[in-house]
């Protein structure tokens, strides 16, 4: 089958393709819209196939796709006055300030919780009080203080706590229209304000908490301390810059930790946004000028005195954004380097910060004057707001609109006045004549480098032997197959099962063939090696009759493939060659016996040579099946005891397996392990009508039991529950000669995932272990529970070279361990070792005989004789001097030391040389 593909290779300069019809596309190249699509990566360079190349391009688009979360919450507020400023506090109430100086407090759900009238100084002369507006406010968070400025060219500091009055500077130069708090470094903030000149002024405060204290200190005014602006000026700790920017009033001001400098904006064309430096200048002449004196600027005012008309800053110092109409609004993102801006011309505009001729990019779709901007941390995604209330959701990557909500829709009365964007709780709370909350949900764009494995929970995986690869898949239908060296991934198939979830898969003998159950009631078949589709073994009927386990069964010289699920059959297919036979059953008996067989969903399905089909179901029965003639041979109810014990209503068995290396012992050796509830474990021998040989519990906390493995030569079990909990145990000797009254030893425990896990593989020739969970990862780990890596992640590993390997997620030498989980004991993994019972020694596949619990215990026993014996032999004794004989202090070898004078004497350099100046010291 040749295979069209189209290639993209990633560079560092990204090009959009966009793709107007996809379906026309996909006719005019001949790609079935319902075909598998399959992708390689290697490197930097990607490969898709057709229609799966038209996918990822349209998936660029729909990547962060956003919806609301809930309906908008709308409430109606005590304001009478427009709203100037809406913030979240540090307890995570939302604080709003209104134009009269009226104070409310929401929760986060928009609970009123208080109001407070702050410009309101004497109560009692209500009628007499001067009449004052608040411009702006900020909040002074890392003080617990609020900044308003008033129209009376003021600047007020509030208790936040109880909202009582702190502080007031009076008698400033002009009147502060905007207002921005910044933290500068350690006990160091910038104030920074706005006003109707065009004019940006900057308070640089040391000492911050040593400074507001001996502001409360001042006379005060009103019953307020209050401090002029000529003693602000005046103080050693405070350092007042002021620089003529904008010819027209600035509308937003905001400080830039990261670079020291200033983003102003105004209405006006020429000037419509300016980022210039707070203080210093590049420019070489003019920093000398100021150091030789030459300026008139002193030592800590960089700016002549309120009364002088203020300066501007040199054109270096600063970059010009002309923007017709002006900008009203703007935000700035450090992280993706993006600026953008709003104004009164509708349009938004994405800048490159350092490049302020032309914009980036220009959005348009509002029909009013953008009031609101915001970039959302840790997305790609604008929200803005224009004065009409209408809320837009734009993406940065790709400039276009991904959501829309309009103010009547949203329940929004009147104009935008204020709006304030929560990254925590991914709201936006907008005030206009009510007071709505609105809550976005959006697609996050995962990508290879997040360290997840797939983007959905993993229900399967298989490792391939013959190829060193791990096969894994998941709920959104993607099959993804990995290097077991590095962790890197392979190849990805997209869709294998259409829209619905790949529930599980096996290999054949040689891993060369693929086959995958699907939750649509589908089998197909894949090339293990390249994930190539080959045919489907069983066409997709319903949900009702999903694959739930899968496996190969061989049968003389026939190859069988064999399925079980929800619809309580067995289906048998005839595998030969390339070609798959459906209903292939190899007696015609097997459809009057399975009439008679599972009365419930069938979730596990296992094959033991020449004959034995066993199956587990969600009733908790095992049923042991001859796959000739398809008669029924026994049933299994292991968990009838947890039943009549009444500790659990859950019956199910959700893995089972058989122990090949035992055939010949059938007999006498347990054969069939099963997974029962409540944790338990059911060892079975299967000769005759069958007869439980052990029943333990497994997992500490009583968790259902997941998933179990065991390794090629029945040495070790390995299991995990529903809470991510692995265990291995050592069976290589366990109810082999008959029934067991204990459980086997505990080798180790750790926990892998943070829930339930699905499946486990063991790596014999490697001596690893990889675990897949619900979370949406698969993890490699060592035999000993050291963490190796999550397939997925961005830095491969090595599995020969240790220094390769993650950092433990769960600290093994801190397990809690038993044999018997009735009398629990805390021990490391150096002592679960146990001489020769180490991994080592059982994964040897030379080793023939296991070491008894008579020869360890004789074999500490005697390790301890041999400590008590070196320890009186080495005990601390004094030295006997013997002159005829040499002891050891005596043996050793000793060299005589110079005897030097303790006094020494400064050398004279100066005297040596024949120095003329030479001082005497």
């Amino acid at each position: 089958m040749l295979l069209h593909c189209i290639t993209i290779t990633t560079s560092a300069l990204q090009n959009t393709v966009v793709l107007s019809d996809h379906s026309l596309l996909a006719k005019q190249i001949g790609v079935p819209i319902n075909k598998p699509c399959i992708v390689f990566q290697k490197r930097q360079s990607q490969c898709y196939s057709r229609w799966d190349c038209i996918q990822k391009l349209e998936e660029h688009h729909l990547r962060q796709m956003s919806s609301l979360l809930h309906p908008s919450r709308v409430t109606e507020t005590p304001h009478r006055e427009p709203l100037l400023y809406v913030s979240s506090t540090v307890d995570g109430h939302i604080l709003c300030v209104g134009q009269d100086g009226l104070v409310s407090i929401w929760s986060a759900n928009l609970k009123l919780k208080k109001t407070s009238l702050i410009l309101d100084e004497n109560e009692n002369k209500l009628q007499n009080r001067r009449l004052k507006w608040v411009s702006d406010s900020i909040l002074m968070a890392h003080y617990n203080k609020l900044i308003i400025g008033t129209c009376n060219r003021e600047i007020r500091l509030y208790e936040l706590s109880n909202l009582e009055p702190y502080c007031q500077i009076v008698a400033l130069e002009t009147m502060p229209l905007c207002l921005d708090y910044s933290v500068r470094g350690e006990g160091e903030c910038v104030i920074s304000y706005g006003d109707e000149q065009g004019c940006v002024n900057i308070l640089l405060i040391s000492s911050v908490a040593e400074t507001l204290r001996n502001w409360t200190k001042y006379p005060p005014v009103e019953e307020i301390p209050t401090i002029s602006s000529n003693a602000i000026y005046e103080q050693e700790s405070i350092t007042f810059i002021r620089w003529k920017v904008h010819n027209d009033w600035v509308t937003k001001i905001q400080y830039i930790p990261s670079t020291e400098s200033i983003i102003s904006s105004s209405n006006d064309d020429c000037t419509a946004l300016v980022i210039g430096y707070v203080s210093r200048t590049k420019n070489v002449k003019h920093r000398l000028k100021t150091l030789m004196g030459s300026s008139t600027v002193s030592h800590n005012k960089f700016a002549p005195p309120a009364t002088a008309s203020p300066a501007r800053r040199f054109q270096c110092d600063e970059s010009v954004f002309k923007v017709h109409k002006g900008v009203k609004t703007f935000d700035f993102c450090r992280e993706s380097n993006i600026l953008v801006t709003g104004g009164l011309d509708r349009n938004i505009r994405l800048w490159n910060p350092y490049v302020p001729g032309w914009p980036i990019a220009i959005l348009r779709g509002h029909t009013s004057p953008i009031g609101f901007l915001c970039i959302a941390h840790g997305s790609t995604n604008i929200f803005s707001v224009s004065l009409d209330s209408t809320i837009k959701v734009w993406d940065i990557e790709d400039h276009s609109c991904l959501l829309t909500v309009m103010p009547k829709a949203s329940q929004i009365r009147g104009e935008m006045e204020a709006c304030y964007f929560s990254p925590d709780l991914r709201a936006l709370y907008v005030a206009a004549e009510t007071f709505g909350l609105l809550q976005f949900q959006y697609k996050e764009n995962q990508n290879q480098d997040s360290g997840t494995s797939h983007n959905k929970p993993i229900f399967c995986c298989q490792y391939n032997q013959q190829l060193q690869h791990v096969i894994s898949c998941s709920e959104d239908s993607v099959i993804k197959v990995w290097d077991l060296k590095t962790g890197q991934l392979i190849v990805k198939v997209c869709e294998a099962h259409g829209g619905a979830a790949v529930t599980c898969m096996a290999l054949d003998t040689i891993g060369k063939r693929l086959i995958t159950g699907g939750a649509d009631g589908s089998l197909k078949k894949w090339d293990s090696s390249t994930l190539g589709y080959m045919h489907t073994i069983k066409q997709a009927t319903s949900s009702a009759d999903e694959v739930t386990a899968c496996t190969y069964a061989d049968l003389y010289d026939n190859r069988y493939i064999i399925s079980v699920g929800w619809g309580r059959k067995i289906s048998i297919f005839l595998d030969i060659d390339d070609e798959v036979v459906e209903g292939s059953y190899p007696q015609l008996d097997w459809i009057r016996s399975m009439e008679q067989g599972h009365k419930d969903d069938i979730l596990c399905v296992a094959s033991c040579p020449p004959h034995f089909l066993a199956t587990s179901s969600f009733d908790g029965e095992v049923l042991i099946w001859n796959l000739v003639s398809g008669h029924l041979c026994s049933r299994l109810h292991a968990v009838d005891r947890a039943a009549r014990e009444g500790e659990t209503e859950d019956l199910t068995i959700n893995k089972i397996i058989f122990l090949l290396s035992r055939l010949e012992k059938k007999k006498t050796a347990a054969m069939l392990v099963a997974s029962g509830p409540r944790g338990y474990i059911a060892f079975w021998n299967i000769y005759g009508r069958g007869s439980l040989f052990a029943y333990f519990s497994s997992s500490k906390e009583r968790s259902t039991v997941s998933y179990m493995a065991v390794d090629d030569k029945d040495f070790l079990l390995c299991a995990g529950d529903q809470l991510g909990f692995l265990y291995i145990w050592n069976i290589a000797e366990y109810a082999i000669n008959g029934p067991e009254a204990k459980p086997p030893v505990l080798l180790h425990s750790w926990n892998t995932h943070n829930c339930s896990i699905t499946c486990i593989s063991l790596m014999n020739e490697h001596q690893l272990l990889l675990t897949t969970s619900l979370d949406c990862n698969a993890k490699l780990w060592s035999l000993k529970g050291e963490y190796i890596g999550t397939f997925g992640q961005r830095e491969p590993w090595n599995i020969k070279e240790k220094s390769s390997w993650g950092l433990s997620e769960s600290n093994p030498s801190s397990e809690t361990t038993s044999d018997s989980f009735g009398q629990e004991s805390t021990r490391t993994f150096d002592t679960l070792k146990k001489s020769k019972m180490d991994a080592e020694m059982i994964w040897d596949t030379c080793t023939s005989k296991m070491v008894t619990d008579d020869e360890l215990a004789e074999e500490l026993k005697q390790r301890q004789i041999d400590r008590l014996h070196r320890s009186k032999q080495f005990q601390w004794k004094p030295i006997q001097h013997d002159a005829n004989q040499m002891n050891s202090y005596r043996s050793l070898p000793l060299c005589e030391l110079a005897d030097t004078q303790l006094a020494f004497h400064k050398p004279n350099l100066a005297a040596e040389l024949d120095d003329p100046f030479q001082l005497e010291i």
